[in-house]
Formats: C-alpha cells, sequence, structure tokens
C-alpha cells in the first residue's frame, strides 16, 4: 500500500512537471512569435519610411535663392520665372486635389524646361492619382531618364542650376529605379518595357505644320486646279468647235481629226458638239 501511495505521488509529480514544461514551451513560443512578428513590422515601417517620402510632391519644392545669381539675360529671366511660376502652381494644385489643373500646369513647366526631372516626377504622380496608370509609367520612365542623364553628366549647363533649386540631396539613380519599378509592379506594369513620354517640340510641330500645308497647296495648285481648268475647257469649247482631248486645241466641228496633232475626235465629244 505504501508503495502505492509512493508511485502515484512520483506519478503526480511527472505529471506536474510535464504541465510546468508545456506551459513553459508555449511561452517561449509565443515570445518568439512576437519577436519575429516586431521584427517583421519594424521591417516594414523602415520601408515605408524609405518610400512613403519618396513618392512625396512634397520634396520638389524649389531651392529658390540660386535663381538670383543665374544670368542677367531678361529672356532667361523670364523662362525661369515662368518655369518656376507653372512648377508651384501645378504643387500647389496637387496638394489641392485639383489633378487637372496639376497637370496643365506642370507639362507647361515641362514644355519651358525638359530637363529638369522633378517635373516629369510630379506628372507621374498625378496621372497615378488619377488612375491613368499607363501614362504615369511613362511619366516615371522619362523622370528616371533624366535622373540617369543628369548623373552621368549630359546636363553640363543645366546640371548647377537643377542641383541648386533641388532642396534635397538628389537620388541615387539605380535607387530611384527599384523604387519605381517595386510601385508599377503593384499595378501590373512592368518598367523594362516602358517607353519614356515624348512630346514633339514647338518648332518641330511647326515645321510639320508647314510641310503638311504646302504640299497641300501644291497638290491643289499643280494638281487639282488645272485638272478642273481642263475639264471646263475641253467639255466647254465655243459653238461650233470642238477640243482635243490630247492636245487640247480648237477644232471646227466638220473637222473628223485634230488639225494640230492629228487625234481622231472621239465619240462623245462629237455628240456634245451635235447636242449644242
Amino acid at each position: 500500500m505504501a508503495v502505492r501511495v509512493v508511485h502515484e505521488a512520483g506519478s503526480l509529480e511527472a505529471l506536474r512537471m510535464s504541465r510546468a514544461d508545456m506551459k513553459k514551451n508555449r511561452l517561449v513560443a509565443v515570445w518568439i512569435i512576437a519577436l519575429c512578428l516586431a521584427f517583421s513590422i519594424n521591417a516594414f515601417a523602415k520601408y515605408l519610411d524609405i518610400e512613403d517620402p519618396f513618392f512625396s510632391y512634397k520634396r520638389f519644392y524649389l531651392q529658390l535663392d540660386i535663381l538670383n545669381d543665374v544670368s542677367d539675360d531678361k529672356n532667361i529671366r523670364n523662362d525661369i520665372k515662368a518655369f518656376v511660376r507653372n512648377l508651384a502652381a501645378g504643387i500647389y494644385a496637387i496638394s489641392a486635389d485639383d489633378l487637372k489643373k496639376a497637370k496643365v500646369k506642370l507639362l507647361k513647366a515641362r514644355a519651358i524646361w525638359p530637363e529638369y526631372f522633378g517635373t516629369d516626377f510630379l506628372l507621374a504622380r498625378a496621372n497615378e492619382d488619377t488612375g491613368n496608370y499607363k501614362l504615369s509609367a511613362q511619366f516615371y520612365k522619362s523622370y528616371l531618364n533624366k535622373l540617369k542623364a543628369l548623373s552621368e553628366g549630359s546636363y553640363r549647363i543645366s546640371a548647377p542650376l537643377i542641383r541648386g533649386i533641388t532642396p534635397y540631396r538628389i537620388e541615387d539613380y539605380d535607387d530611384a529605379y527599384a523604387y519605381v519599378q517595386h510601385r508599377l509592379k503593384d499595378h501590373g506594369i512592368d518598367l523594362a518595357v516602358v517607353q519614356p513620354f515624348y512630346t514633339m517640340p514647338g518648332f518641330l510641330k511647326l515645321l510639320i505644320a508647314l510641310v503638311i500645308l504646302g504640299s497641300g497647296y501644291a497638290v491643289m495648285a499643280y494638281g487639282v486646279i488645272p485638272y478642273i481648268k481642263r475639264l471646263r475647257h475641253i467639255n466647254n469649247p465655243p459653238e461650233g468647235m470642238w477640243v482635243c482631248k490630247k492636245c487640247d486645241a480648237y477644232n471646227f466641228n466638220i473637222r473628223v481629226e485634230c488639225e494640230k496633232c492629228g487625234e481622231i475626235r472621239s465619240k462623245i465629244t462629237c455628240l456634245r458638239s451635235s447636242h449644242k
């Protein structure tokens, strides 16, 4: 009997220890899960801290002090003022959710100073917010191309001005490409196959318009109008005469062939002359 009591007491103690170990293991598992979750949230938060400000329009507020030393040339200063005015109006319109006005102003700024990459970025954001992801991707691609050209030293004249008006350290091209690529992937767009947004320069548009107008004038002046005049000449000869369709010479109705070139008078011409 005593042995049995001791045995049961030992079993009870073992059961208690087993339950304690299970609780301990559960607690350890909970702590591990909590740590993993905290690490994931922290990593995601760091990612957001990097990417969200990157896509903010606010980072393109201009540093305007450098513009005072740009040039004494009146035309250059007027262009810069027009660029700043339109870009600032575009950013303000974005902040007021007036994206239609923002696009108009930003496109004007882009036309004045095509090399500035920030305008393309802002146009990409404005089109993205209106759901036009395809056009947004094209502007993002233009932004990246201009950013790359700037980093490679292609903009020798305007590069100092671009760096001077930018209120932050200009982003690295590879980092910017990665951020944009990830963002467009969420919209199902492959950045690698996107074509940059392209607008035809004003002088080229004018040149094409002049070529089209000139071609149209040439066709009318040397083709259509002479043809109409010739038809009138052939179909409306003086009374008692007919017109040769080959050489346009006048002939009396009594002649069967053209006096000038010998062309036989057609039956249609005969009928018309007889009718008259």
